[in-house]
């Protein structure tokens, strides 16, 4: 392998050189027409090539991304920073195509976010031959190729020179592309805005750097309120409260049979008293943006990654009320949330009659929770994060006893299985979680001598099951598909509960059909604990309607 970088005069140049701009022209054009094949898919299928307009849209398409990528590469064609710099990229592009190839998803900010929040454990569970094969061929063979090229470069003021008018010129050229049809290109992407999401380096590059300069910095986080406390109403109860949050992930609240899915997705937790709501939807499609928002005040329409974390949320205000605070983690980690209470990470416990080698079932998050509630005086709130239903390989979230829908998808290659079996395995991670909430509630049961109990159970997203294509989660929220963003809520509320806080419980099970979202949680839990504070907002308060005697 040799790397020969050479300054000589542009007209002494042996033929057998590559200069500067003529490799930026050939990997541009490497990269459309090799790491494209998800935006050119998605462009055939939606505009007539059959007809000649559509032809010449293509054609005109085509080289507009072949241009801008150009003008990108361009920047980066300097002495012993281009081979390095591009390396990366291509392995990089190459996971981008991967994923898009496989499961239609688009790269975004909240993507990277995403990505760069997960961990180990769902990092392996994406790991497949397929993977491997594209990052070989569009990682490591042209990376190869590039270390081997014999690239030239004039003087630093022609250099400059040339770079600066072909970057030019480019520019022009896609403007007048773009001009040329104008009409065509504006009524396309204001009806398609994802395409452009596909644009393969160019799009995750610009991803990228938007996450890294979105507030990554050193964060000071101030309380939102100064005086949470449990109200004279809620002081007055014989029994302190024990409340359970189970916080979902990815389950689709069309796939839970209490919403009226054609299985019996759910047929445990359909015979205990709960107050199921069918018409919620979530703040994001990603658990790095959906957890942190829920357990937020802000709302969907005032959330930000930065925001969020500048501030404190739910659980602060809980802790600073007097409660006893803890998280359980069966997932990867609580995004922050959870930062300032107490916090145990389940899934790495590796017990035999919960585990499965790296893989932990749900169930863990109730090991010794009895040790737990007796260590502790006073109220408790317990939070339980799930591992639920989590994708792409849904056939490992469940025991294999648990199968109940067969065939099954046994694979994280969703794409080379049939709908049937990718439904069959999604649904088996329904109907455990079931299994598991039943087992919840049944718990909670045991614990109505000392506390009054209550559980909610809310998903922080939904999932996509190859509907036109399109599979796991993540989308941006305004193109999102609505089986990413309705999710299934109820609460369990323990008769005890109900009568100490005069809940009731038919005027609450006549709101199923009202319209909720994640930005009712944080003031419907504090107002099930009768916490007092400013920051708590009675109109987005699940239960005031149906108090009887609603004291705060």
């Amino acid at each position: 392998m040799s790397i020969s970088i050479s300054v000589v005069p542009e007209s002494s140049r042996s033929l057998s050189r590559l200069g500067s701009t003529s490799a930026a022209l050939i990997i541009a054009l490497l990269f459309v027409a090799f790491y494209n094949t998800s935006f050119f898919e998605a462009i055939f299928g939606l505009v007539d090539y059959r007809s000649l307009r559509g032809i010449i849209f293509i054609a005109n398409i085509s080289l507009v991304l072949w241009l801008c990528t150009f003008i990108f590469i361009s920047l980066l064609t300097l002495p012993y920073v281009l081979k390095p710099s591009l390396s990366i990229i291509f392995f990089c592009a190459a996971g981008v195509a991967y994923f898009m190839d496989s499961y239609g998803v688009v790269i975004h900010r909240l993507m990277i976010q995403n990505v760069m929040e997960t961990d180990l454990s769902e990092t392996r569970d994406l790991i497949s031959v397929r993977l491997v094969l594209y990052f070989f061929a569009l990682g490591l063979l042209p990376s190869l190729m590039l270390f081997n090229m014999d690239l030239s470069y004039g003087s630093f003021k022609s250099e400059l020179w040339r770079k600066c008018k072909f970057i030019v010129l480019a520019f022009i050229a896609c403007l007048a592309l773009i001009l040329s049809m104008s009409m065509d290109y504006a009524s396309f992407f204001r009806n398609h805005k994802n395409i452009r999401q596909m644009a393969n380096p160019l799009n995750f590059i610009y991803a990228g750097l938007s996450y890294a300069f979105t507030g990554n910095g050193i964060i000071e986080v101030k309380p939102i309120e100064n005086d949470a406390a449990v109200s004279i109403f809620g002081q007055s109860q014989a029994k302190p409260t024990l409340f359970i949050l189970v916080v979902g992930e990815t389950a689709r609240a069309d796939h839970f049979g209490i919403n009226g899915y054609e299985r019996d997705t759910t047929p445990l937790i359909a015979q205990q008293h709960i107050i199921n709501f069918s018409k919620v939807t979530s703040c994001g499609t990603e658990t790095a943006v959906s957890v942190p928002c829920m357990f937020s005040n802000l709302g969907r329409s005032g959330y930000s990654d930065s925001k969020a974390k500048s501030q404190e949320g739910l659980l602060d205000v809980i802790n600073h009320a007097g409660f006893s605070v803890l998280w359980r983690d069966n997932n990867s980690s609580c995004k922050g949330t959870c930062n300032r209470v107490a916090y145990e990470e389940m899934q790495h416990l590796q017990l035999p009659e919960l585990c499965e080698g790296a893989e932990c079932f749900d169930e863990i998050l109730l090991h010794q929770l009895d040790e737990k509630v007796a260590a502790a005086k006073g109220s408790k709130v317990i939070v339980l994060h799930q591992k639920g239903s989590h994708g792409p390989d849904y056939f490992e979230r469940y025991p294999q006893e648990k199968e109940i829908f067969t065939p099954v998808c046994k694979t994280n290659q969703l794409q080379n299985c049939t709908k049937e079996e990718v439904v069959n395995a999604f649904d088996n991670t329904i109907h455990y979680t079931d299994y598991f909430l039943n087992k919840t509630i049944e718990w909670l049961k045991t614990k109505n001598a000392e506390y009054n109990t209550s559980l909610i159970y809310l998903s922080d997203h939904g999932e996509s099951l190859g509907e036109n294509g399109l599979y796991l989660h993540g989308m941006p929220y305004s193109i999102a598909p609505q089986e990413q963003k309705q999710v299934p809520f109820f609460m369990w509320l323990s008769e005890g509960y109900s009568a100490a806080n005069h809940v009731d419980i038919q005027c609450l099970k006549s709101l199923d059909e009202n319209n909720y979202s994640h930005d009712n949680l944080f003031h419907t839990v504090l107002g099930m604990l009768n916490i007092q504070t400013a920051v708590y907002r009675t109109d987005l308060d699940m239960l005031v309607p149906c108090r009887e005697k609603f004291v705060q």
